[in-house]
């Protein structure tokens, strides 16, 4: 039989009864906690019968550039939402439409439509990007609109003198679509914006920051009570800073001499790669993605023939035309197939089976050699050249210099250009064929050949480093990646040379990019296109004397010569580079 109660020794007994006794204090104490000493506390959460959740946007980081001048920045605007079950047959409408700009139809529809849904517990956006004074005339109001909500929104703003629109490019809200394949990682919540373009999508995982969150209180009416302050609030993470390659003041030169022109000028330092400006023309306004775009402004600009939305830099494919006659010479210097000494009779006409090529002089250029003609730009010398050579060893020579390629610049959408090769002209001409003829073209840079100004660039800065350039990149880092092309030293120092009498020989097609100060080589082209007048190029570079260089790919859309357009745009910018006041 068990013991009874009696049995039990005394000491046992007394521990018992202490230790319900103890029991009996702790429940004591914290009924007395509860109803006594946090009385108010825990009344005021019960009449105010609901917690909610509510998201926090983080600042999107800023963006400098290479000298701490501040391109893009954060500007506080404030967005409108509200909690569709919390809206109940009180809530005034006619207030919030009028505040909104919104027909109270489209609210109805709008919050009624979400309460069908469970998302109904969910902010749901009415409008973002509002001023102070609407948000303090809702807020007067408060009690008339039960579920509203109130959110400071960081918006861009562009403060600096220098566009940079399509470097910089800009953000989108997210779409239904673009959640679905977003990076768990990144957080995307509805109503968020994302870069869509430049380098605001290219760097969005370091742009975005990350979203905080606080806890609100709401009573059963559906009215906010403001932050529950002893709750758990994790406050947002602003973006991370980039810091750019770009030079604020070269660009806004850059960007001035673009003006009312269609094209693009890229500047660089060839040893590393940072591109130091880049612009596109025409552009468009930045600010006008601080908030919704009217959709009439958006047609405008997908409608407009000269493109505005086009970054011409990285996507503009054009015919390189005589800049291309470098990377020429070069293929004949590496394989010696003939001297750089052979001499070309240029009459002006170049007699190649049943049809005639032109030199651009009509008069042609007499006897000359490979300098001359580089200096000169003989298209019949490069006629006769490359009889010497066949497609595939041309395809190859150009491919080293990274045309036919994207250079991997840290912008999306990057255009690969175009090398033709015979796969590309079996495929292209099925029905007749093609011949030797093509070459002639392809080697001035012409026919199918199609590049970006920032294909042509690189090339510069290979010639300007003997082969050890920077790869092309537009936000500074300790790492220097570079692009090898292992060149003899006496290509190098002839194509140099033959750049240097390009701008600096006596009626050098280039002389026009002489700078005061500095050392400059470069290359003129004028690009034969269908469709007007051919287009105009430079491509060079500067080297101060403490060793400094500065290397600039122009291309001027129907500017007719580059020797009469682009060249005294180059000397400009030389100029600028070596601290020499520019009008």
């Amino acid at each position: 039989m068990p013991r009874n109660f009696e049995s039990i020794p005394n000491s046992r007994k007394y521990g018992l009864i202490f230790l319900c006794f103890g029991l009996y204090i702790i429940l004591y104490l914290q009924y007395f906690n509860l109803q006594v000493r946090n009385y108010s506390k825990y009344k005021g959460q019960s009449d105010n019968n609901s917690i909610r959740k509510i998201p926090l946007p983080a600042p999107r980081g800023i963006i400098y550039d290479r000298n701490g001048i501040p391109i893009v920045d954060n500007m506080p605007t404030y967005e409108v939402k509200v909690i569709p079950v919390d809206v109940n047959e009180k809530f005034n409408y006619f207030i919030l439409s009028n505040e909104l700009n919104i027909p109270q139809s489209e609210l109805i529809s709008k919050i009624e439509n979400a309460n069908k849904y469970s998302s109904k517990y969910l902010p749901l956006l009415l409008k973002r990007h509002l001023d102070f004074e609407v948000i303090s005339r809702l807020s007067e109001n408060r009690l008339e609109l039960p579920g509203i909500l109130f959110t400071e929104l960081p918006a861009r703003t562009y403060p600096s003198d220098a566009k940079l629109t399509h470097v910089i490019g800009y953000l989108r809200t997210v779409s239904e679509g673009f959640l679905k394949n977003a990076s768990e990682e990144l957080n995307y919540n509805r109503d968020d914006v994302h870069g869509f373009a430049g380098l605001e999508l290219f760097y969005e995982p370091d742009l975005r920051g990350v979203d905080g969150y606080e806890y609100h209180l709401v009573d059963n009416k559906g009215i906010d009570h403001g932050i529950l302050l002893d709750e758990n609030r994790f406050s947002p993470k602003k973006g991370k800073t980039l810091v750019l390659t770009i030079d604020h003041g070269l660009q806004v030169l850059v960007e001035n001499l673009l003006d009312s022109l269609k094209g693009s000028i890229i500047c660089s330092n060839p040893k590393t790669g940072e591109i130091f400006a880049m612009a596109s023309a025409p552009d468009y306004n930045l600010d006008s993605f601080v908030g919704p775009i009217p959709n009439d402004l958006w047609s405008n600009w997908n409608t407009d023939k000269n493109r505005p939305l086009f970054n011409r830099a990285i996507n503009g494919l054009y015919p390189p035309g005589s800049t291309l006659k470098l990377a020429a010479a070069a293929m004949l210097l590496e394989t010696n197939k003939v001297s750089p000494n052979w001499s070309v009779n240029c009459n002006g006409v170049y007699n190649f089976g049943n049809r005639k090529y032109h030199c651009w002089k009509k008069t042609g250029h007499g006897n000359v050699n490979l300098k001359h003609a580089i200096k000169y730009s003989c298209n019949i010398y490069f006629y006769q050249l490359i009889q010497h050579f066949n497609l595939k060893t041309w395809v190859a020579y150009m491919n080293d210099f990274g045309y036919g390629f994207k250079t991997g610049i840290d912008v999306e959408f990057e255009s690969s250009g175009l090398i033709p090769n015979k796969t590309y002209l079996d495929e292209k001409y099925t029905s007749r064929g093609w011949a030797r003829g093509n070459l002639l073209s392809f080697v001035l840079g012409q026919g199918d050949v199609l590049s970006t100004p920032l294909q042509v660039l690189k090339m510069v800065n290979l010639i300007a480093t003997n082969g050890m350039a920077g790869k092309l990149n537009l936000v500074k880092s300790d790492d220097i990646e570079i692009d090898t092309l292992n060149y003899s030293n006496k290509t190098w120092t002839f194509i140099n040379d033959a750049m240097w009498t390009v701008v600096n020989g006596l009626k050098g097609t280039g002389e026009k990019a002489k700078p005061n100060k500095g050392v400059a080589r470069g290359k003129t082209g004028t690009a034969e296109n269908p469709h007007g007048e051919p287009h105009s190029w430079f491509a060079g570079y500067t080297t101060l004397k403490n060793g400094k260089q500065l290397s600039v790919a122009i291309i001027i859309e129907n500017g007719g010569k580059g020797s009469q357009v682009a060249a005294p745009m180059a000397k400009k910018i030389f100029n600028n580079f070596a601290g020499v006041k520019v009008d």
